[in-house]
C-alpha cells in the first residue's frame, strides 16, 4: 500500500520490532538481588568439582606413569 507522499509504509510496519519484545526502562533496572549470590554458589560448586577432577586425573596419571615405569625394561 502506498501513501500519498510516495513512501511505502507497509514495509516499515512489517520490519518494525514489536514494542513488547523490548524491556521497559523500569524492567531493565529491576534486578534480582539474589542472582549474584546464586551465581557465586554455582561457580563455587563448579570449582570444587573441577578441583576433585584435577586431583583424580593427577592420581590416574601417576598410576599410569608408575605402571609404565614398572613394565619398561631399563
Amino acid at each position: 500500500m502506498s501513501s500519498t507522499d510516495g513512501h511505502d509504509k507497509s514495509k516499515r510496519a512489517a520490519t518494525a520490532k514489536p514494542a513488547a519484545s523490548r524491556p521497559s526502562p523500569a524492567d531493565r533496572f529491576n534486578i534480582d538481588r539474589e542472582e549474584p549470590a546464586k551465581r557465586a554458589r554455582k561457580l563455587h560448586a563448579q570449582w570444587e568439582r573441577s578441583q576433585k577432577l584435577h586431583e583424580y586425573y593427577d592420581e590416574a596419571v601417576a598410576e599410569i606413569r608408575a605402571s609404565l615405569a614398572r613394565s619398561s625394561p631399563n
